[in-house]
């Protein structure tokens, strides 16, 4: 009777511990292995590892509990016929058949997935030592189903998708914002950014030279309302000297009015290539107190340049102060001359001006530049239907003023 008591206690206790291992690791995510790491180092990376080559600890799981089903059945079973005779081993099959699904099955994978933590930690040395020691019977069971296995890579969980999707989870429970779950988005998108993706590009730099005086450093400053500029030489801009902070520029001309020079208050800049990452330009320019770097390609020629706002924009969106606000006035000057804002809706312009202007929902700056052949610049001019719009102010690589005059006023003086 205590060969047959063993044998069923054995097989059951088997079994259930591979099935408690079964759904313990199916269901454990990257969070959950995570915030095990933090807990217990160890057993952390043993799922980790588990997770990045998860058919070794299946096929262990399976193997033993196939052998723990059959083996302990058959046995149980002789012993049970050898005690009771033949005629009650169909009821005796029943109920171990019932025992088995019951107490081995469901109730230990419904306790694997609720308490899939603190199993791992409990059980992560022991399915290690189980998983090494039937290697050999593993390998086999690789090789065999190497031909069902050939697309596995692309199949592997994506865990910057993950992190994404349960952003979206939280946000879908109230848990976080909008605005939260879209700096976690553009967080994961920054370890696939390059820095060609978010640099000023060449033709967009505002610099000084060191042609200028300071005063002239100074209302150029004034007009794009930058903090920090690259120094050029002679207005090369493949020859950067360093970059200029407009701090500096007013406290020499208050310390050293008479002789203050560009050069003298320059600083160094860094260089940096455009298909460095993002990421880790982020950890350099905040490890070395940078705000600026110039962007130059293989032959040290300027392609753009970077800064801290940039990158801190690829994060949390666009950062906009109060000389990003585009004005939207329209002021006459004359019967048929206005002082217009480049903030303005066209449908605003025409109603003010009599102008004929499309009726799409834009600002006069974002019509510009569709009509504009190239960048516009200050002074530049351009006709359209009888109006003339020349552009009197740019701030930041925007229009931020125009001169909107009728051509038949222009005719007559």
């Amino acid at each position: 009777m205590i060969p047959f008591i063993l044998t069923v206690t054995i097989a059951l206790s088997v079994s259930f511990m591979c099935n408690l291992m079964e759904a313990c690791l199916l269901s454990l995510s990257t969070t959950d292995i995570a915030d095990l790491t933090e807990q217990k180092p160890h057993a952390g990376r043993i799922w980790r590892n588990f997770r990045e080559r998860i058919e070794q600890p299946i096929a262990v799981i399976l193997i033993v509990n196939t052998l723990a089903h059959t083996i302990g059945a058959t046995i149980s079973g002789s012993q049970f016929n050898h005690l009771f005779g033949p005629k009650w081993i169909f009821i005796y099959s029943l109920v171990f058949s019932f025992v088995m699904i019951q107490w081995t099955e469901l109730v230990p994978k419904t306790l694997g997935v609720r308490f899939n933590r603190k199993v791992a930690g409990t059980m992560a040395i022991p399915m290690k030592f189980a998983v090494q020691f039937l290697k050999p019977i593993v390998l086999i069971a690789e090789f065999l189903n190497r031909p069902f296995d050939r697309r596995k890579k692309k199949n592997q969980p994506d865990t910057l998708n993950e992190i994404n999707l349960l952003a979206r989870f939280a946000l879908y429970n109230d848990l976080i914002t909008q605005e939260q779950k879209d700096i976690v988005a553009r967080s994961i998108k920054l370890s696939n950014t390059s820095v060609k993706d978010i640099m000023v590009e060449r033709n967009d730099i505002k610099h000084l030279s060191t042609s200028m005086s300071m005063a002239e450093a100074l209302i150029a400053a004034h007009i794009h309302h930058h903090t920090r500029y690259p120094l050029i030489r002679d207005n090369n801009l493949d020859d950067i000297v360093g970059y200029v902070n407009v701090k500096d520029i007013v406290s020499a001309l208050k310390l050293n009015p008479k002789d203050p020079s560009l050069s003298g208050i320059c600083r160094p800049i860094t260089t940096i290539r455009p298909d460095q990452n993002v990421t880790s330009l982020l950890k350099n320019m905040t490890k070395s107190y940078q705000h600026m770097a110039i962007v130059c390609d293989s032959t040290n020629k300027t392609v753009g340049v970077i800064t801290l706002e940039d990158v801190t924009e690829s994060i949390v969106g666009e950062i906009h102060d109060e000389y990003d606000i585009m004005p939207s006035f329209a002021f006459p000057l004359a019967e048929s001359r206005y002082l217009v804002g480049g903030g303005i809706e066209l449908q605003h312009l025409k109603e003010k001006t009599g102008a004929d202007l499309p009726d799409d929902p834009i600002t006069l700056n974002d019509w510009l530049f569709k009509v504009f052949p190239q960048t516009p610049k200050v002074e530049a001019k351009i006709t359209n239907k009888g109006f003339t719009f020349i552009i009197r102010k740019m701030r930041r690589s925007k229009i931020y003023e125009v001169i909107v005059e009728k051509n038949e006023v222009i005719s007559k003086a």
